[in-house]
């Protein structure tokens, strides 16, 4: 099946265009991914066996990785990876295109409703950044005109199509995981009354939070004005209260003690390691005695297990756009937790399996968890 899940037709999504056209790109993704994985895999397993004395795994990567770059055949297939990511976003705006009239007509009509939306024209942006167009969106997260929704609208409809509905209807995978996977089994007496989610872009993560803990009160905070116009008329599309403020999750305006629950979801490695170290410092601060912060990434991106992974997290870093990804080593993130005020014993990282695949019988544990206690 091309498609994992159908995606959730809420008012805020393109619904002009047949949704073959959804499964055609999935099945074009699926079919070049696994090709790609297969020539990877192959050049690595020569590499190998023509070095068969080199056991140091660092010296190993670095023979995999200089023969694998100088590869015509990777090349290729390298150039194909960024027209794939690029045709990927042309679909998710021609979505759009057709059926903009009604989109802007949605938005309109949650321009007032439950929750609120707060932003800051004079929002300093973090120039890390601005320096690179994430994953290849055209114009990026924070500069196609701040004063409308679209940019946010490309990124939720994007987000699906990239991730062909692994990321479930809403892509609400990464929260659903956190809450079901982490604090429901680590901290099962946690009854938060204000939770703070830290990059919440366009809320597939945030809005999870007010089911699961529906006394408590949600914000989610995002430098990026057009994601955070999505996210409160989807909020508010969904019928979910959430509070939305524009502000960076390096350095927020929340008073310290502010929170119960401090989470993000994937916007570690979107980072660099200067800002990774202020956002575990700023998690503490916010959080109140016996607060509970966890950041969510993916384990392949932080601690990649094969020469296989490794070296496709390092080429992502160029071919689709991710220049943080190797950015900090993996051991850093106990050294930022600390120096950010965590006692060690009240620090761990925990590996979990994802939602939506754990309920299909899937227990890999493909995410990795920053778990502390105030």
């Amino acid at each position: 099946m091309a498609l994992l899940c159908a995606q959730f037709q809420h008012d805020l999504i393109p619904q002009a265009h047949p949704q073959e056209e959804d499964a055609q790109l999935a099945r074009d993704l699926i079919a070049f991914r696994g090709g790609m994985f297969k020539l990877f895999q192959e050049k690595i397993d020569a590499i190998l066996a023509a070095h068969p004395g080199e056991t140091d795994t660092n010296k190993r990567y670095a023979q995999v990785r200089k023969a694998l770059d100088a590869c015509p055949e990777v090349k290729a297939v390298h150039a194909q990876r960024g027209v794939l990511q690029d045709r990927l976003w042309a679909k998710a705006k021609s979505d759009i295109d057709r059926d903009r009239q009604r989109l802007e007509a949605a938005y309109q009509t949650h321009d007032t409703g439950i929750g609120r939306l707060d932003l800051d024209p004079n929002l300093v942006l973090p120039a890390h950044q601005l320096k690179a167009e994430i994953h290849r969106m055209p114009g990026g997260y924070l500069t196609v005109d701040p004063s409308s929704f679209i940019s946010g609208t490309v990124y939720d409809h994007g987000t699906f199509l990239y991730g062909r509905g692994w990321l479930g209807p809403l892509n609400d995978e990464l929260g659903q995981t956190l809450i079901h996977n982490v604090l429901k089994r680590q901290y099962p007496d946690l009854q938060p009354q204000k939770i703070l989610d830290l990059g919440c872009a366009v809320g597939h993560s945030t809005l999870p939070y007010a089911a699961a803990y529906p006394k408590a009160q949600v914000w989610g905070v995002d430098v990026s004005a057009p994601l955070l116009r999505q996210a409160i008329a989807r909020a508010r599309s969904l019928n979910v209260a959430i509070d939305f403020v524009q502000q960076n999750a390096e350095s927020t305006g929340f008073a310290d003690g502010s929170f119960d629950l401090v989470v993000s979801h994937i916007l570690l490695h979107e980072i660099p390691n200067v800002a990774r170290r202020r956002v575990f410092a700023e998690s503490y601060r916010l959080l109140k005695p016996g607060g509970v912060m966890v950041h969510l990434e993916s384990q392949m991106f932080l601690q990649p297990a094969t020469l296989l992974a490794r070296y496709f997290r390092d080429t992502e870093v160029w071919a689709n756009s991710e220049p943080y990804l190797g950015s900090s080593k993996f051991e850093d993130f106990t050294t930022y937790a600390l120096e950010a005020g965590f006692a060690p014993e009240a620090f761990h990282i925990q590996p979990v399996p994802g939602y939506y695949a754990a309920k299909s019988g899937d227990d890999t544990a493909r995410w990795l968890t920053f778990c502390g206690v105030k």
